[in-house]
């Protein structure tokens, strides 16, 4: 049986690193001179957003598979359960500080550099269903 407790604190993670990500490609794309510089980088912004929806989605599933498995003797991971929920303290945390910079970031994103990211977010909302997904995961809490 797969620990889905510790499934969704790897997963928490990696929404925290693709923030960062994504935060490190938004200052490349206010670093950079030219329109053509920055094109990758719109890119793998988009990119880091649809990953972070992807990895919200997990933590939604294992919520359900933890609930689906209580009170089954050995599958039950509620034992080892409270482990992951001190780990998932600083992480939570760090998501919820993650999310604001990154809203912000790309709020004050200028139009002419970051003209497919504004068009992508506008069109796809997908940070906005990530917290939703979260917050109904009990993960994320404004």
């Amino acid at each position: 049986m797969a620990d889905y407790a510790k499934r969704q604190l790897k997963a928490l993670d990696r929404i925290a690193k693709k923030i960062a990500d994504a935060e490190g490609h938004l200052t490349k794309i206010e670093d950079s001179v030219d329109n053509e510089k920055h094109r990758t980088a719109q890119h793998e912004t988009i990119k880091d957003i649809k990953s972070i929806l992807k990895h919200a989605q997990k933590v939604d599933k294992d919520s359900d598979k933890l609930e689906r498995v209580a009170g089954e003797g050995h599958k039950d991971p509620a034992e080892n359960h409270y482990i992951y929920m001190e780990d998932e303290e600083p992480v939570i945390k760090d998501l919820k500080k993650g999310f604001d910079e990154l809203e912000k970031q790309l709020d004050g994103l200028d139009e002419s550099k970051g003209g497919k990211i504004k068009a992508f977010r506008a069109e796809h909302h997908y940070l906005e269903k990530a917290q939703e997904i979260l917050k109904s995961a009990g993960k994320f809490n404004d």
